[in-house]
Parts: C-alpha cells; sequence; structure tokens
C-alpha cells in the first residue's frame, strides 16, 4: 500500500524537488499540498494537478493523508511539525527543526505522545560523494581524523532573497541555513559528538549572511567552517588525518585522499575506485551538472519506513548552532 503524503510549504525546494519527486517515486502517492502564498499555489497546482490548499490545518485534517513532507521558511518548522503530530501523521522536516531550544523541546515531547515516524531533512547524508567519502573515512584511509576545514556558500541576491531569510528572527541566516547541513555531516562522518561551538556573524547586506563556525568533537577532531550568502558558491570539506588528507567537492565532484609519499618527500594520490552509485551521479552530471540524488534517496527512505537522519540529529545540529550563536551575542 502506498504511502499517502501532502507537502506543507510550496516555495523552491518543493517546487523544485518535492512535488517532482513524490509524482515519480514508488510505494508513494502525492494526494495534497498546501501554502498560503498564492503564487507558490498556482505554480504547484499547474505542476502537480491539484487542488492546493491555503491552509496546513485542512491539509493536516484530511484523512487521505498519512505523511507530510514540511519546507515552509523555516521559523514555521517546529509549529507546523507539532501541528503534524498531534494530527497523527508521520512527518519528514526540512532543516533547521526550529529556530530556538523550546521549539526543540515542544517538537519531540509532540512527535514521542504520538508515536509517529519523523525524518530530518538532512538529505545530504544520501549523497553519492559523501557515501562514499565516509566510507573512506572509515577504512582508515588517512587514518584518524585531527582536523576538518570546510565551507558551504550560496550566493544569493538580497533583492531576491525571501524576507523570511533576511532576519534570525524568523529563521534566516547562513549558520541556520547552510551550516547546519555541515554540523550534521561533521557528525555523520566522524561518528562523534560536537563538545563545543563557537563562532562568529557578519551582517554585510542581510542579517547573520556570513558566518564562521569552530567546533570540537568528542573524537578530539576540531573542524573550522566558513558559510555565506556574499561569497562564491562553495560546498567542500577537507579532512586531515594521521596519515593523509582528503578533500571532498561536491561541486567538481571530487574526492581526492593523498598520503604520503612511498619514497622520497611529498605526498601522492591515493587510487579512489568509487561506488557503483558515485560514477552514476558522475555521469548523470555530465548531461545534468545540478543533478543530485541526494534529495530523491532522503525522501525514498523516509516512504520505506526509514530515515538515516532522527529528530536527535536535528536537535544536535541545532544546539551546536545555537551554542556558537550565543558565543558571539556581544561581537
Amino acid at each position: 500500500m502506498s504511502l499517502r503524503c501532502g507537502v506543507i510549504g510550496c516555495g523552491t525546494i518543493a517546487f523544485w524537488t518535492h512535488l517532482r519527486l513524490l509524482g515519480k517515486m514508488p510505494g508513494v502517492r502525492l494526494v495534497a499540498a498546501a501554502d498560503p502564498d498564492p503564487a507558490a499555489r498556482q505554480r504547484a497546482q499547474q505542476l502537480t494537478g491539484l487542488v492546493i490548499d491555503n491552509d496546513s490545518a485542512a491539509l493536516l485534517a484530511r484523512p487521505d493523508v498519512d505523511a507530510v513532507i514540511i519546507s515552509s521558511p523555516s521559523g514555521l518548522h517546529s509549529s507546523l511539525a507539532i501541528d503534524a503530530a498531534r494530527a497523527g501523521k508521520h512527518i519528514y522536516l526540512e532543516k533547521p527543526i526550529a529556530i530556538d531550544a523550546a521549539s526543540v523541546a515542544g517538537l519531540e515531547s509532540a512527535v514521542g505522545l504520538a508515536g509517529v515516524r519523523f525524518a530530518t531533512g538532512f538529505n545530504r547524508r544520501h549523497h553519492p560523494l559523501f557515501v562514499e567519502a565516509r566510507r573512506l573515512l572509515d577504512a582508515g584511509t588517512i587514518g584518524r581524523v585531527r582536523a576538518v576545514f570546510s565551507s558551504f556558500c550560496e550566493p544569493v541576491n538580497a533583492e531576491g532573497m525571501p524576507g523570511w531569510k533576511r532576519k534570525r528572527a524568523s529563521g534566516g541566516g547562513s549558520l541556520l541555513d547552510l551550516g547546519s547541513h555541515h554540523v550534521d555531516l561533521l557528525r555523520w562522518f566522524l561518528r562523534a559528538e560536537v563538545t563545543a561551538s563557537e563562532g562568529r556573524l557578519g551582517s554585510l547586506v542581510t542579517e547573520h549572511d556570513d558566518a564562521w563556525l569552530r567546533l570540537r568533537f568528542s573524537s578530539g577532531a576540531e573542524a573550522s567552517g566558513y558559510f555565506s550568502f556574499r561569497a562564491g558558491r562553495a560546498d567542500f570539506f577537507e579532512f586531515v588525518g594521521e596519515t593523509g588528507t582528503l578533500r571532498v567537492d561536491r561541486h567538481l565532484g571530487s574526492l581526492t585522499p593523498r598520503l604520503s609519499r612511498r619514497h622520497g618527500y611529498g605526498v601522492r594520490s591515493a587510487r579512489m575506485a568509487g561506488g557503483r552509485d558515485l560514477w552514476a551521479w558522475r555521469l548523470l552530471r555530465l548531461a545534468r551538472p545540478s543533478y543530485d540524488p541526494s534529495y530523491r534517496n532522503a525522501l525514498q527512505a523516509f516512504v520505506n519506513g526509514g530515515a538515516s537522519a532522527t529528530l536527535e540529529d536535528g536537535r544536535r545540529s541545532l544546539e551546536a548552532i545555537l551554542t556558537a550563536e550565543q558565543s558571539c551575542a556581544s561581537c
């Protein structure tokens, strides 16, 4: 029997990914969607052929909806997810799961009482490049990781930025929007928890649109990251291990382990065959440079009854972001 899904929030991410994917994936049927914005409703209706509700409450009241994908503005994530849990719907919630600690506590309580399934939308855990990078790290290719340098930047024209993304109070800011992905991936890559977090925030054009983040992990590794809406496009990790380094660059599609030369001074690139999924992604990118299978893979895992990123994962990522923000409240 197919899982009957509704989508709450029909903005950019839903229009280009969720609504399109759910109409084609096995084991799921898209039956409803909702958005208060008339323009978003019109686009979604033209795409799906569904009548789009203007009120999430109407969607949640429908008996033919088993689960919801919530892709609203970040400031609404926790309240909509709480409403969905109370309505008995399974939940796939885009990150961040909330914008403050109190909202997370309310969400955890509601989900626990309802007993519904919950997945946090950290789709990049399902990206073939990152899956292969984690396999190499687990295999000890570069030894124990001592340090990580990373950056995730998405340049956005201020005039084209949604109003809610311009203010931290409504869920905006590069740490919440971009940094949350890397915090989660670092926990996942290193199989370790964040033990300390500090940051530095800048507001160049919109609030918190530029940020540095420094993390310490229970494994002993430290990470430094830069996240911005005002810098050139980037999404990479550079792992420094005891016996080598590993650079992972999503935009280049590259995965580069470097080890010490067997003879003489310097480094050499290690051979890396990679799995079938990684090479399939690289091949498809030749025709579709922006192709990213991680969204589909993450949604399919949810539809199949599982989730690689849980509510706890969403909470731990947010806790690191909130701690970093608090560390530079006076800067």
